[in-house]
């Protein structure tokens, strides 16, 4: 049966359940996909009609491999598409509309996704939950009726979650059955208890306790709550098995979605298999519906008379739930569908859509034909806000392991103002998230001095529900998840297309943590960000701890760009740029041993490598040693501009000479030797020098260019000033404010993720000793040269070049010796892809900015927007940076409206005096330093002459020595 739309062409086989008891409550509409017009329900999600119309193919990737629905709940961003001209749209969550237009592509010039605010407005409450699953609901309820003031949110419209989850208003429900009347209930009891539930809602950044940032449908709000409960809920455990990025292919979640709150199936036949009751429940919902349920794979062994007390306990503790167990069962059973126990998922097959299931059976290899394929082996919890927040957690060695919030019997987590519950704290099911989400609410009433309610009986709740999973997971035992078994051509991030293959090719060349095989690879830097490839590339390197996984970054979800918008003053307030912490690395330290050197050089950043490049190439013996792992700190935190000109921070308009401008040829010079050394490298690296604008909008910014312009040129710079209209001629993708430009012809940008790669594998190639994991504790005379005590043992070396960045000051100290460098906390935030349009690395001669497009269509901004060092040392974002920075990124390219910002870093910078700081320190001979400012345009020349001085070839100009100091 094809549902009510008979008429409707299909190019696949997609279905529109039946029900006795269930109808279509509204008129049909028509929309386009693709200039295909098919009929949806209103209030159905755009991938309910699509799949109803048979069609799971909604796009292509950069690599062009045809993506569908795959979630279902937001999380894995594949089945974004463009929706009136807006890019980015998650067809599991939008709601149909009438001649609503559906493409695939992203648009050539996307329309503004929320119009930019005048103000983000604050809001207080007692309590803030985060997620409306029965958790959030749970808490949410307990709270208000204690008298607390609480607000609700929610990424859906409507609230219940994923098992609370209602029907979609697409329907009517003559018989509901105990799960929707259950969802109902709590709903209807939140909003008598005068909770504010906001639907719509992306939390995209926890800043502090009573700091976070939302998102509520296309209006930017601050929430500050007295107290915070986190309800966020789990996401599916990823299946990487070869063909699981085929359309077809979804979560057990996802399918049920479509087919519980839609009543859509994806196909008239489906398989499902993985692990758990939850596909045994989707089976029998799927065939009530008419679906043909070609068989259930279930990858733990049959259950034997061994477990027999579990099933005991199962009856005991939850008899309702234990009866529809059996119940469903049966009903599978009688209708002749395969339960297969003990079986191994080997891959999806299919030409552009799912085709077919393999599997090894007890009873040998299958391969089950079916139009769909639903996959669920656990879930993940959704801990990103909590990590971001700073709450402790813990790692769960289950699966593909795990990081779960570490609370207390109430849900406190290690911050005393935030709670976190249900599966996005600890996997639990539903009713342990109910019982624990009561606890909560309770409990933060009860801080702000309401009367609560007894939590006994929630404990008591909890204890049966807590008893009834435990019983349910032994019965359903999986075997442990082997990353070993993954092969080499699967891919394991859906959003970079990485496969296992190529992320066990950068692990064996020596990207050892989660952090520099994302590096590496890109993998985990699309727009799930790491929710559907984290855990599997943490369970690839042995991660074991939370250190060992993807720290969040704001935002903790794609959020539109142009939400965020606001003109924020620069300077002024920001924080001071304070002297960095030598905060430990979350690695193993390299295994102690004496070593010895002609050359040591300290820190193995693109400076540290360029140096030890350069000397080793000269036949020097180089020992480079770094903290951490080379390369990962500042190095591959910047957003990858070649400069060459003056910034708006560099002149003051009249200057003729300074630190600045002494330091001008040098740029020209070290973008040349990094054209060179991709040369060597055998890839371009990302380089591109197609130019540089810095743009003004006033006379007087513009008389500042004029004599900027001037400046640069006396330095031999080729530098030009243009009009309005030569700019708009070169730049047609400005905004409309600017009256004139400083043009560099010479600038452009790298990719300081294979440029810093390049230099860590040429300097190896040329002898350097790469030493990873090396903390210098301490530096003393010898003689003539050196001995360095580390963690991993005594150095002696001849001669020592400090390349410690904003760590040098610290390093130069153990010889008594003062260096002028601080660390600045600085961000970039990165946009999804877009239709390339900008070619040159922009400027602002009055704002803090550096605008670029790389050329997988991505938007770099940055420009000096500070961040800050949070307790531990570690640099964090600030709010009112990413706002600030994104205002006057969109006032000067227009398209960044219909972009969405996926997430935003920040980097220790080096702070000097705007040149560098090299050569060898009077008074204490063999001693070089080698730190400057702009430090990864300028890391090969810098490197080049440190070489240089250290070699006793040429010496270093007296302005970028210490003697510029007096």
């Amino acid at each position: 049966m094809r549902g009510p739309f008979p008429d409707t062409p299909s190019s696949g086989k997609g279905l529109r359940l039946r029900h006795k008891d269930i109808r279509p409550a509204g008129t049909p509409l028509r929309l386009r996909f693709e200039g295909r017009e098919i009929e949806a329900l209103p209030g159905e999600t755009l991938a309910a009609a699509l799949s109803a119309a048979g069609i799971l193919a909604y796009r292509h990737t950069a690599g062009g491999a045809p993506r569908g629905l795959y979630c279902g709940m937001g999380a894995c961003f594949d089945c974004i598409v463009t929706i009136d001209g807006k890019p980015g749209q998650r067809a599991c969550l939008v709601k149909v509309a009438a001649g609503m237009e559906v493409q695939g592509a992203i648009p050539a010039l996307p329309a503004p996704l929320a119009a930019p605010p005048a103000a983000i407005a604050e809001r207080a409450c007692d309590v803030l939950v985060v997620g409306a699953g029965p958790a959030g609901l749970a808490a949410a309820c307990a709270a208000a009726e204690a008298g607390a003031a609480v607000i609700l949110l929610d990424e859906r419209v409507e609230a219940g979650g994923q098992y609370l989850k209602p029907l979609a208003a697409s329907h009517t429900h003559a018989a509901p059955d105990a799960q929707h009347r259950q969802g109902e209930a709590l709903r209807a009891k939140a909003r008598a208890a005068g909770v504010e539930m906001l639907g719509g809602a992306t939390v995209w950044g926890g800043f502090a306790p009573d700091e976070i940032a939302v998102v509520v449908g296309e209006t930017a709000f601050t929430f500050r709550p007295r107290r915070l409960i986190l309800a966020t809920g789990a996401h599916e455990r990823p299946v990487p098995v070869p063909g699981w990025i085929l359309p077809g292919v979804m979560t057990t979640g996802a399918m049920q979605t479509l087919a519980r709150a839609n009543r859509v199936s994806p196909g008239e036949s489906v398989v499902i298999a993985g692990n758990g009751p939850l596909n045994l429940q989707l089976a029998c919902e799927l065939l009530e519906g008419g679906v043909r349920v070609a068989a259930v794979a279930e990858v733990a062994p049959k259950p034997g008379l061994a477990l027999l007390r579990d099933a005991a306990r199962l009856l005991r503790t939850a008899p309702d739930l234990a009866w529809d167990g059996l119940r469903i069962l049966r009903r599978l059973s009688a209708a002749k569908v395969p339960l297969l126990w003990g079986t191994t998922i080997l891959g999806c097959e299919g030409d552009g859509r799912f085709a077919a299931l393999r599997l090894a059976t007890p009873a040998g290899e299958q391969r089950i034909a079916a139009d769909a394929c639903a996959l669920n082996l656990g879930f993940q919890p959704e801990t990103g806000l909590a990590r971001a927040l700073g709450a402790a957690h813990r790692f769960v060695d289950s699966g593909l392991g795990r990081l779960e919030t570490v609370t207390d019997e109430v849900g406190r987590t290690s911050l005393d103002a935030v709670f976190a519950v249900g599966d996005g704290a600890t996997i639990g099911g539903a009713r342990v998230a109910l019982a624990r989400g009561r606890l909560a609410g309770l409990a933060a009433a009860r801080d702000l001095g309401f009367a609560a309610a007894d939590g006994a009986p929630a404990r008591a709740e909890w204890r049966r529900a807590a008893a009834f999973q435990a019983a349910l997971w032994r019965i359903f035992a999986a075997p442990p998840f082997d990353i070993a078994a993954v092969a080499d051509d699967t891919v394991l991030c859906r959003c970079e297309e990485v496969t296992a293959g190529r992320l066990r090719a950068e692990h064996a060349a020596g990207a050892r943590s989660l952090g520099a095989l994302k590096k590496a690879t890109r993998a985990g830097m699309g727009r799930c960000q790491g929710r559907m490839c984290g855990a599997a590339i943490a369970r690839l390197v042995g991660a074991s701890d939370e250190a060992g996984f993807a720290a969040p970054r704001a935002p903790v979800k794609p959020v539109p760009a142009a939400a965020l918008m606001l003109e924020v003053p620069e300077g002024g307030d920001w924080p001071a740029y304070p002297r960095p912490q030598y905060n430990a690395w979350a690695g193993r330290p390299a295994a102690p041993r004496p070593e010895s050197c002609e050359v040591l050089v300290i820190g193995g950043g693109a400076l540290g490598l360029s140096t030890a490049l350069f000397l080793a190439r000269e036949g020097a013996d180089v020992l480079l040693v770094e903290r951490g792992e080379t390369g990962m700190a500042a190095s591959t935190a910047n957003a990858g501009s070649l400069h060459v000109q003056l910034l708006s921070y560099d002149f003051d308009g009249s200057q003729e000479g300074g630190p600045s401008i002494d330091r001008l040829p040098l740029g020209p010079r070290s973008i040349a030797l990094w054209k060179q050394l991709a040369v060597e490298a055998g890839e371009g690296l990302g380089i591109r020098t197609e130019g540089g604008l810095m743009l003004a909008e006033t006379p007087a910014q513009f008389a500042w260019l004029r004599a900027k312009v001037a400046v640069e040129r006396r330095q031999g710079l080729d530098s030009q000033l243009l009009g309005a209209n030569e700019l708009r001629s070169l730049a047609p993708y400005l905004g409309p404010d600017f009256i004139g430009a400083g043009f560099s012809p010479g600038e452009g940008q790298i990719d300081p993720l294979r440029g810093t790669a390049a230099l860590r594998r040429l300097a190896g190639n040329a002898g350097a000793r790469l030493r990873e994991g090396v903390e210098v504790q301490g530096i003393a005379r010898a003689g003539s040269g050196f001995t360095v005590a580390s963690g991993a043992g005594e150095i002696r070396a001849g001669r020592i070049v400090n390349c410690g960045g904003a760590y040098a000051g610290r390093i130069a100290g153990m010889l008594g010796v003062s260096l002028p460098v601080v660390g600045s906390v600085q961000q970039v935030i990165a946009t999804e892809a877009a239709a390339p349009a900008m070619r040159h690395l922009v400027a602002h001669a009055g704002r803090h900015l550096s605008l670029k497009q790389g050329d997988g269509g991505h938007v770099l901004i940055g420009g000096g927007w500070p961040g800050v060092l949070d307790a531990r040392g570690s640099p964090r974002n600030l709010r009112r940076s990413i706002e600030g920075n994104l205002w006057v990124a969109g006032r000067v390219l227009p398209a960044l409206a219909g972009m969405h910002a996926l997430r935003a870093w920040t980097g220790l910078a080096v702070e000097v005096d705007r040149a560098p700081l090299l050569g060898e320190v009077p008074g204490v001979p063999g001693l070089f330093q080698a730190v400057t400012s702009n430090g990864y345009t300028l890391a090969p020349i810098a490197g080049r002459m440190t070489a240089d001085a250290v070699l006793g070839r040429d010496a270093v100009p007296p302005e970028f020595t210490l003697a510029r100091f007096g």
